[in-house]
């Protein structure tokens, strides 16, 4: 019976998430794991934010500013009201949605610059993630390669 129970909520949900027009990510479509960055600067850690999945700084090489003494703040942002956010916990990439074949969409934020890109994730290897981050309708790009380091 609790089988039955569980498996009447998961249609529920699946008719709910179709009316607002949201596509529910099973597990192979979705991003996983704590991920070391190209430049060995940062961990990147995937997991759901709301209805879409986002990529969170959990770890820096360098965690102290050595102009101020103090942990890294987005302090390249435009918005003044942004610049306090701390680095670590920050959402540097959002709005990640499928897109197959273990593909991604979504957005990359670049603390350096405080701009943000549209992006593209794809899986290389199980342990291996290459992002492409674009402008000018994708007429520029930059890829790098990032690796697992916790599943």
């Amino acid at each position: 019976m609790g089988h039955t129970m569980s498996a009447t909520k998961l249609a529920c949900l699946f008719v709910f998430a179709n009316v607002l027009g949201v596509n529910p990510a099973s597990p192979e479509q979705r991003l996983t794991g704590v991920w070391l960055t190209e430049d060995k600067s940062s961990h990147v850690a995937f997991q759901p934010c709301g209805q879409e999945d986002c990529g969170k700084i959990v770890w820096l090489r360098e965690p102290v500013d050595p102009e101020t003494g103090k942990p890294w703040h987005d302090k390249s942002n435009p918005a003044d009201a942004l610049k306090r956010r701390p680095l670590l916990g920050l959402a540097i990439l959002s709005g990640l949605k499928s897109a197959g074949d273990g593909q991604w969409n979504g957005d990359l934020y670049n603390p350096l610059d405080g701009n943000t890109y549209t992006g593209r994730l794809q899986t290389l290897e199980s342990d291996r993630l290459q992002l492409k981050g674009c402008v000018l309708a994708g007429l520029l790009c930059q890829s790098e390669v990032w690796t697992r380091v916790v599943p």
